[in-house]
């Protein structure tokens, strides 16, 4: 659990996450929600539910709710189309008048902070992201769901593992996650045919990607005029360093965990930038990829949805390269109950509900993301069918099974900070051990141990 130095900071001030633009939409800021205000191109999109995917728990709340109000606080504004709309069809399902308040999302942890501080009773269920839960939980801000749990029809052990290894980190169950998007590998396929590689797969090896980003770079003159890999991104980042062997983040403690594995990403990075491979930090945020400036790209699996059929090129994706060990972080948010709700029961049956076959099946296809209930992600409603040079789906669901809730638990700051060092040791500027060593000595003195 995190230091108390730290959780009395959050709790006194107003701190903008840098972290999560949606897993998706700037770049700055990490939580797979941002998706879910992206259009849905599948072609399946307004089809209804089946009566089937609806489960018996659904149905028994909507006896039992009628005229009951529960307010839900997220970062995203409502689907429009009322079929892929999981709030409103929450409603329809339960029978309780669920509100939906949008916060920005550039305001989003800050203001639930006050709110907690306060114990303001204004909303009844948080979607928090990674990096607020455990504080909360600590404070006493959000309830914990395991009594909810034990008579519900939400199967935990159909969860995948981080789930669990994340509870056991705080001592129990605080939220639920509505949904998990990880990072891939995204690849131009009209580049690897040019240079004669063969297409990535989801076995491939840190070495098998060396090789190619190497053959895949393209000079004009002493420039390059196509860099074999993008750099690291701000998520990125940590699935290298977690590749290499580094925990990253430590569930039992809060702590940053980061040495030997940091030290060797970074240094193949500084490699590979000085030899033109890959460019060099800026602060410049053009997706090379995108416009056919990288051959490949480690990024999150919500730019799926980004590119769809938007691309001038065939593409495909496939699961990160495995280094010493398959790692990918995990992003969401989680649902949780307020302890100051008035209605904590039917806070509960909203969150049930959202956890559903149902919830979660319609989430999938507005928001192009994965449950974290591998049943319902086996199901692949999360395919986005705008996307059609895609061939290897098998990619994500690989990607899930090794996920973890990495670098998004730890404070915005925290994580900034040791990216910014990271660039500046592949520039030549500060050695990777100094940048690894600044970084947990920030982290240290930030969070409090």
């Amino acid at each position: 659990m995190k230091g108390k130095k730290w959780i009395a900071m959050m709790m006194t001030t107003a701190m903008a996450l840098g972290l999560f633009a949606g897993c998706g939409s700037s770049g700055n800021t990490e939580s797979a929600g941002g998706t879910q205000s992206q259009e849905n191109t599948q072609e399946e999109a307004g089809e209804e539910v089946s009566e089937e995917a609806t489960d018996e728990a659904a149905e028994d709340t909507a006896d039992n709710a009628g005229g009951s109000k529960i307010t839900i606080c997220t970062w995203n504004e409502q689907n429009p189309n009322d079929d892929l709309n999981m709030y409103l069809q929450c409603k329809n399902a339960t029978g309780i008048d669920l509100e939906v308040t949008v916060i920005p999302e550039s305001d989003y942890s800050s203001k639930l902070n006050q709110m907690v501080a306060t114990k303001d009773d204004s909303i009844d269920v948080y979607i928090l992201w990674e990096s607020d839960i455990a504080n909360f939980a600590e404070v006493d801000g959000i309830v914990p769901l395991d009594d909810y749990l034990a008579g519900s029809s939400i199967d935990t052990g159909d969860f995948i593992p981080a789930v669990a290894a994340l509870s056991e980190g705080m001592g129990g169950t605080y939220g639920l996650p509505w949904c998990a998007a990880t990072e891939i590998l995204f690849y131009n396929q009209d580049m690897f045919d040019a240079a004669g590689i063969d297409y990535p797969t989801n076995d491939w090896s840190y070495a098998d990607f060396l090789a190619a980003a190497e053959k895949l770079t393209v000079k004009d003159g002493d420039a390059t005029s196509v860099y074999g890999c993008s750099l690291p991104n701000v998520q990125t980042w940590w699935a290298g360093i977690g590749g290499a062997g580094d925990q990253v983040y430590d569930p039992s403690t809060g702590e940053m965990v980061i040495g030997s594995g940091a030290e060797e990403f970074i240094g193949d990075c500084a490699d590979m930038v000085s030899k033109g491979i890959m460019p060099e930090p800026s602060s410049d945020t053009a997706d090379l990829f995108a416009s056919g400036k990288a051959a490949m790209a480690w990024a999150g699996s919500w730019n799926i949805a980004t590119y769809g059929d938007g691309l001038g090129f065939n593409w495909d994706i496939a699961t990160l390269p495995t280094n010493k060990v398959k790692y990918n972080t995990l992003h969401t948010g989680f649902y949780t109950i307020n302890a100051n709700s008035k209605d904590p029961e039917n806070a509960w049956k909203v969150i049930e509900y959202l956890m559903s076959q149902e919830g979660q099946t319609i989430n999938s296809k507005a928001s192009g993301n994965m449950s974290a209930l591998k049943t319902i992600a086996d199901e692949g409603a999360w395919k986005v069918e705008s996307a059609t040079t895609i061939e290897n789906w098998e990619a994500m669901t690989d990607s899930l099974s090794a996920g973890i809730f990495g670098y998004t638990c730890l404070p915005s700051g925290v994580t900034g900070n040791a990216i910014s060092n990271f660039n500046s040791a592949v520039m030549g500027q500060m050695t990777p051990a100094e940048a690894v060593q600044s970084s947990s000595d920030y982290a240290a003195e930030t969070i409090g141990y």
